[in-house]
């Protein structure tokens, strides 16, 4: 059963819960912490992109296309369509050779607000390059155009590039693909339902370069250095995940999944973390991911103090004054 992670405080009153589920593992599937249910089954969400470029890496895209650290970690992105972040899109695009139009990820505002109200001012609307998938989508073009299959239908998972990537997902979530279900994600590709140990089987994995043997080792070497060097990429101004590796990118990487899912790896370590917060609801997320890295010891109190925000959020009033807070309340069992 899920328990309750986090409260949301009002004065002294707890006005809110959010219960869900944590576990941490090691590259051999030994259970070493927990909180509610690691069998707990949901969609990995954009928590898979890193799993999904791989397919794009393994084949020499970034030989092939010249790609720079700045376009891979925008590969598995899940970017708030920055200026940067649409600059640095363009320029795969162009090494690549595709024009904006192949893409089928759909289009949104900028998850920036400043972002969005720029394009506002500026009388623009936003294009596909704005959707926060977009930098997936090209990955899995470029991955097409590289190993010969057609681009059209890239999406749909009849295609010969999404069996390529359903392979990759159940090898690093060490699943059969026939115990893995599938939907289909915002931006219109394929999602993946599992259980959140193998999702975090799949990260530590990720940060062990003698997985398979290293079979994907220089794919997973690109991965782990763009998401570190430049974790701006991955998200974006003020988003966990870049404030995550922006502070504790020497030791964690993670990246975030629709519907409260988080996943996170601990570089050096072969160590995998999957949390799923049971409403969905992402305000939960920062403080479960912080205070279970502090609980295993990865991060120290004065560590986590410099990401207090994000850790131990406050509730703010239309004046500013801090009225409440959203804090941690669990305790990892061994």
């Amino acid at each position: 059963m899920s328990v309750k992670l986090v409260e949301v405080t009002r004065g002294k009153v707890v006005e809110s819960v959010h219960r869900g589920d944590v576990v941490v593992i090691n590259t051999d599937g030994q259970i070493l912490f927990y909180a509610g249910d690691p069998e707990k089954f949901t969609y990995m969400r954009s928590a898979a992109k890193p799993l999904q470029a791989i397919t794009a890496l393994e084949v020499g895209s970034v030989e092939r296309y010249n790609l720079d650290l700045r376009e891979i970690a925008l590969m598995v992105a899940s970017h708030s369509g920055e200026k940067e972040h649409i600059s640095n899109l363009r320029n795969a695009m162009e090494k690549i050779g595709i024009e904006e139009k192949v893409l089928e990820c759909g289009i949104h505002e900028p998850t920036n607000r400043e972002a969005a109200k720029e394009l506002i001012a500026a009388g623009k609307n936003p294009t596909k390059l704005h959707c926060n998938c977009s930098g997936k989508h090209i990955g899995l073009i470029a991955a097409s155009e590289a190993k010969g299959f057609p681009i059209e239908g890239y999406q749909t998972e009849e295609h010969s590039v999404q069996k390529e990537v359903e392979k990759v997902i159940a090898e690093f979530c060490r699943a059969d693909t026939n115990d893995i279900m599938k939907g289909i994600d915002g931006c219109g590709v394929p999602v993946y339902a599992l259980p959140i140990k193998n999702m975090a089987v799949a990260y530590a994995n990720l940060c062990n370069s003698e997985f398979l043997h290293g079979k994907y080792r220089k794919a997973q070497n690109y991965i782990l250095s763009a998401m570190t060097m430049y974790p701006e990429m991955v998200a974006g101004t003020g988003k966990l995940d870049t404030i995550l590796m922006k502070n504790f990118g020497d030791r964690v990487i993670g990246k975030t999944g629709a519907e409260g899912v988080y996943c996170a790896g601990i570089i050096g370590k072969a160590i995998g973390i999957a949390i799923k917060i049971e409403d969905g609801n992402s305000r939960a997320v920062g403080p479960v991911i912080f205070a279970t890295l502090l609980q295993m010891g990865i991060i120290d109190q004065s560590e986590v103090e410099k990401v207090k925000d994000f850790w131990n959020p406050p509730i703010l009033n239309h004046r500013g004054e801090k009225v409440g807070e959203i804090k941690a309340v669990f305790s990892l069992e061994k």
